[in-house]
């Protein structure tokens, strides 16, 4: 593959989502350790939005090929690669470099897809289900019973929060802003909406959940959210923090833990994978059985073609998006 050239989106320097473009730039080498993949459809997510601009936490060195996640076919593996062989069916959470051709990924940052998985759902896979499954089970340790609270429910993330804590038996209290989404969340199993636009959210939340609270709340959103949330948390609560989808990182007062005994965690996908892979590896075993069983749904809610990649990036910004964006890598894909 050596001198070989294929098409992707290529940061060349921090510049608007619009001027994103295609062009082509060198494949990756592979690794003893790595996977090549032919790379058939991505997944957007968040951290693409503020990595194009320089905003987000992990800056690549320039030039960087943007895209965090995807799926393909597996097309030469590594030396030290036993269990793929090309040709596989496989998604990748590798960090960048997704939106491309070809992919190179460390072995442990993927798996095989699922039966029954469509391409569009796997590449959209890892990360929301990842994330969500580390937050509600590892760290909020979700039992049938609970009363769990997702904040920004529509979208990737909260789509797969719903899911897995009705699996674990819990009772889900879903929050999103327009009544489309709304009825997305009643149509992925939330046992109650609310709209996030309410002026006294503490009351909404109290009044449908009881004077307890809510066990569990998973905060996607920030901002003014997450204090309202504390507000409303039972005690001995778990408020479990993936992001700031709102643009504001909020600030938590400490009296409300306090009086709570509540436990304010931090979750990052991102951070289990590098620290703790085989966890992570466990996890994504877990949840794949989980779809095979018929309990997780994986929603896009539509399908780009690579060189409109700004316009899905626009599309992801405006908070139009109910589930996932995926992106047609190769042209048959989209087809």
């Amino acid at each position: 593959m050596a001198g070989s050239l294929m098409k992707a989106v290529v940061c060349d320097q921090y510049e608007p989502l619009e001027q994103l473009c295609v062009r082509d730039t060198r494949v990756p080498q592979l690794d003893e350790q790595s996977v090549r993949i032919q790379t058939r459809y991505a997944s957007l997510n968040g951290p693409d939005l503020l990595m194009p601009l320089g905003l987000y936490q992990v800056k690549p060195e320039l030039p960087f090929v943007l895209g965090l996640e995807a799926m393909g076919i597996v097309a030469e593996c590594g030396a030290s690669v036993t269990d793929l062989r090309p040709g596989d069916r496989v998604m990748a959470y590798v960090g960048q470099g997704c939106f491309a051709e070809q992919i190179v990924a460390p072995r442990h940052t993927l798996a095989r897809v699922p039966a029954g998985m469509d391409d569009p759902g796997a590449a959209g896979f890892i990360l929301v289900y990842s994330t969500a499954y580390h937050a509600l089970v590892d760290c909020g340790q979700v039992q049938a019973g609970d009363k769990v609270l997702i904040s920004g429910a529509s979208g990737g993330i909260g789509i797969a929060a719903i899911q897995i804590a009705k699996a674990k038996g819990a009772t889900v209290i879903a929050m999103a802003g327009t009544p489309e989404k709304m009825e997305a969340c009643r149509a992925e199993g939330a046992d109650v909406v609310l709209d996030s636009n309410v002026e006294d959210l503490t009351h909404a939340i109290r009044d449908v959940a009881g004077r307890q609270g809510v066990n569990v709340v998973l905060d996607i959103v920030g901002g003014e959210f997450t204090e309202q949330a504390l507000r409303a948390i039972a005690p001995n609560g778990r408020h479990l923090i993936t992001g700031y989808a709102s643009g504001n990182v909020p600030l938590i007062k400490g009296n409300l833990v306090l009086l709570k005994r509540a436990q304010v965690i931090g979750v990052s996908y991102r951070q289990l994978l590098a620290s703790t892979p085989a966890a992570a590896a466990r996890n994504l075993e877990e949840l794949c059985r989980m779809f095979e069983a018929g309990h997780l749904r994986p929603r896009t809610c539509a399908v780009y073609p690579l060189d409109r990649i700004g316009q899905a990036l626009i599309h992801v910004r405006e908070r139009r998006v109910v589930g996932k964006v995926a992106i047609a890598i190769t042209p048959d894909a989209g087809s």
